[in-house]
């Protein structure tokens, strides 16, 4: 039976309306969820790996996973938002096994509008209505679905996969279907926002999340509350 999430939901949709899950990705450092998060990623991750990191911010794991992975492995950094497209450039831009892509990753191949605040300083967040906004700068940004930016951008298949996508990550499983059922891809960590995905009306979406991770051949661990491991049966 899965399991049903409705306390979750409410105690992470506190911690986001306090601001606590940017802060905690400033301090990577500190005894945190993220922190195990991190350090499940770095247990399974291999030297010759392929890494999606989709939602790559400003390139902080980029930079770890490229690293990591050694000379022989690669990754691919997925981030629509110019500012923080433009800060990951200047962390890693320069490092032989990361390629960059300047779009998201989505459940549909388009555009989605970005909302940024006053400016595209800020690290903006997807709005599904425009009339949902702060009313401060919105951005029409480019998105595929992973099955399409592997063909239309020649990109590598993936290994390993990290989401972080701010209650998007249903739309971007779904979207990568194909790839996900490949026996390549072997290790998929997840970040589930239930907050925003219960404001977007999918407050069953992390119970989705797994199903659809199941079907595709996948076991499932809850790393913590927040953070889900899927690896290849």
């Amino acid at each position: 039976m899965l399991l049903t999430w409705g306390p979750v939901v409410k105690l992470r949709g506190l911690d986001r309306s306090m601001g606590r899950t940017r802060v905690l990705v400033r301090f990577p450092n500190s005894t945190t969820y993220e922190e195990r998060f991190g350090k499940a990623m770095w247990e399974n991750l291999r030297a010759g790996d392929t890494v999606w990191d989709v939602g790559a911010n400003i390139g902080f794991y980029t930079e770890q996973f490229a690293a990591k992975v050694g000379d022989g492995g690669r990754v691919v950094a997925f981030e629509p938002v110019p500012s923080c497209y433009d800060q990951m450039a200047a962390r890693v831009g320069k490092i032989a096994n990361v390629r960059m892509v300047k779009a998201g990753l989505g459940r549909v191949s388009g555009t989605v509008t970005f909302d940024v605040g006053d400016s595209d300083q800020a690290l903006g967040r997807i709005v599904d209505d425009k009339s949902a906004a702060t009313g401060g700068k919105l951005l029409e940004l480019p998105i595929y679905t992973g099955d399409e930016a592997a063909k239309s951008q020649n990109l590598p298949a993936p290994t390993f996969v990290r989401i972080d996508v701010e209650g998007f990550e249903l739309d971007v499983l779904m979207g990568m279907a194909s790839l996900l059922r490949s026996t390549t891809c072997r290790d998929v960590f997840v970040e589930i926002y239930f907050g925003l995905l219960s404001k977007r009306g999918l407050a069953t979406a992390p119970d989705d999340i797994v199903r659809l991770l199941r079907e595709h051949g996948y076991k499932i661990r809850w790393v913590d509350s927040s953070h889900i491991h899927a690896a290849r049966a």
